[in-house]
Order: structure tokens, then sequence, then C-alpha cells
């Protein structure tokens, strides 16, 4: 993973103060966590990440108080855009491809907003769903070489 390098365009001359020159430098965990708040906010997300991953940011979080769980999300950067990877449970009764499709838009946008930084690629993995009455039980995780469905 790299770091996205943009120059920071020059802001017109005040009066009496000099102009400063530089660069701006995006981390790779800036576009995670943008993409992470971003996912979140559409409705139908119910979490990021498989189910394992989920639980043990619900203790991280219930330990340190930290509200920044970003599992799920993957991010490679090259210059100012990225590819990232989102795995994603969502609420039973929400369609899969209606939800991944508000995916594919609200995320970048976010993202390039927010960070400066363009996606390119966005790969959604859906890796549960929640149904009414069972948050308590996540969904097991599949066998290994389960067949997955591509939307």
């Amino acid at each position: 993973m790299t770091s996205a390098k943009q120059p920071f365009p020059p802001t017109p001359p005040t009066a009496g103060v000099p102009e400063v020159s530089g660069t701006t430098e995006v981390l790779p965990a800036v576009v995670q966590k943008v993409a992470a708040y971003a996912a979140r906010e559409l409705p139908g997300v119910v979490g990021l990440g498989a189910p394992g991953s989920r639980a043990v940011g619900a203790v991280r979080q219930t330990l340190t108080g930290s509200t920044e769980n970003v599992g799920g999300v993957r991010v490679e950067l090259d210059g100012d855009t990225a590819k990232v990877g989102l795995d994603v449970a969502i609420e039973y009764g929400v369609g899969a491809r209606e939800l991944t499709r508000a995916l594919r838009r609200h995320v970048p946008e976010a993202v390039e907003q927010i960070a400066g930084v363009r996606i390119t690629e966005l790969n959604i993995v859906v890796t549960d769903v929640l149904l009414p009455g069972r948050e308590d039980e996540p969904a097991p995780p599949p066998a290994p070489g389960a067949p997955t469905a591509t939307l």
C-alpha cells in the first residue's frame, strides 16, 4: 500500500501573508475510515466484515471505547486512485443488488470529496444477512470452497 500524494493547489495570496507551498499525503487508513463510514451511512448495511471480525470489533469497541472499526475494508492506493474492497453484512429484506449499486455510488463519492482520492474499483462481498429477531446470532462462516454468487 502506498499513500496518495497530491500537490495542494495554491490559494490566492492574502495581503501581508506569505504563500506556503507543499504536498498533501493521504494515507490508506484515511481512505479506509472514510469508506467504512460512508458504507455504514446507507440503510440496509448492518455491519462490515465477516461475522467473526464484527464480533472482535464489538469487543474492541467495548474495551477501548473506540468507534473506529474499519474491519471489512481493504484499500490499495496508487497515487491519487484506489481500489477498495468492502465486506458487508446486510439487513434481511434489503435487495443485495440495489444495495451494492448504492454502495458503488455513495462510497466513491464520499472518499473523493473527503480524502481527494478517486476510487477506480470497488469490490463488494456480502458476508452475512441479519435476520429479524436474531441480532445476537451471526451466521456461521461458509465452508471452505463453498460456492458463491456474483452480483
